[in-house]
């Protein structure tokens, strides 16, 4: 009698945890809306969930797109998690939350659910400046292990600047995880520092020079800035990202 009753107990949570969740296989809280689910091992998916996100359709749809437009298009705007999951027992394995602003701390983003196929986000089956539904968990190999088990995400504040980060699925600790840079910077006036952060300027949106390899510039002289000279590559046995910025003011 009370296997029983401890069966119907466990039945009916699993059923309530299920109704929490909207359109959702996993026991996420109250509120969560699944944009999108990906498989990256043998029962085992990434789950891309916002928090009671608010939708925020393009205003003006026949005028061209301002830069910001370009990582936003037609977004959802609200707190915005990533969860590896056991598809074989429905168990949430962990949970990233990706934080924004400029100091990492903002617990909101703006990601599109309509937007065109030439920008960041892969767009499938549209014609060239087309919109689409996009693929935001868009799974390629990163960090040059060979592995297509992460993806980027990007966001433009301007016309200048493109933060972007990167979040996949490490299979030695069986975890999502938000990848990490630590950049060690000289500024123009020959200052250095380091920093360990998760997003970074343009990164994610470069062809690497070789596999988990970058090496880029960015040009904001004409804007009373700097000219950004970045080296980063993938370090294995850390699993984050190492680098340096060169900053080299203006004439």
């Amino acid at each position: 009698m009370k296997t029983k009753m401890l069966f119907i107990f466990v039945f009916l949570s699993a059923i309530a945890a299920l109704a929490a969740s909207p359109g959702s296989d996993y026991p996420l809280p109250e509120g969560a809306l699944v944009l999108e689910t990906q498989s990256v091992a043998p029962n085992r998916a990434l789950v891309l969930w916002m928090l009671k996100p608010t939708k925020h359709p393009r205003e003006t749809p026949d005028e061209p797109y301002t830069c910001p437009e370009q990582t936003r298009g037609s977004y959802y705007t609200g707190a915005t998690r990533v969860s590896l999951v056991d598809t074989k027992t429905r168990r949430v394995i962990n949970t990233v939350k990706i934080l924004g602003g400029d100091d990492e701390t903002e617990d909101q983003l703006d990601l599109p659910y309509n937007i065109r196929s030439d920008f960041y986000y892969h767009v499938e089956g549209v014609a060239k400046e087309s919109e689409g539904k996009p693929t935001i968990m868009w799974l390629q190999d990163y960090n040059g292990d060979g592995k297509a088990l992460e993806f980027a995400l990007f966001d433009a504040q301007a016309c200048m600047g493109l933060g972007t980060t990167l979040i996949g699925y490490s299979e030695r600790q069986d975890k999502v995880i938000q990848y990490q840079t630590r950049l060690s910077t000289k500024d123009s006036k020959g200052k250095r520092s380091t920093k360990t952060q998760r997003w970074v300027d343009y990164l994610f949106s470069k062809k690497p020079v070789s596999p988990g390899s970058w090496k880029y510039e960015i040009d904001y002289r004409g804007r009373a800035g700097d000219l950004d000279q970045y080296e980063v590559h993938y370090d294995k046995q850390s699993e984050r990202f190492e680098g340096k910025l060169i900053e080299t003011g203006g004439e």
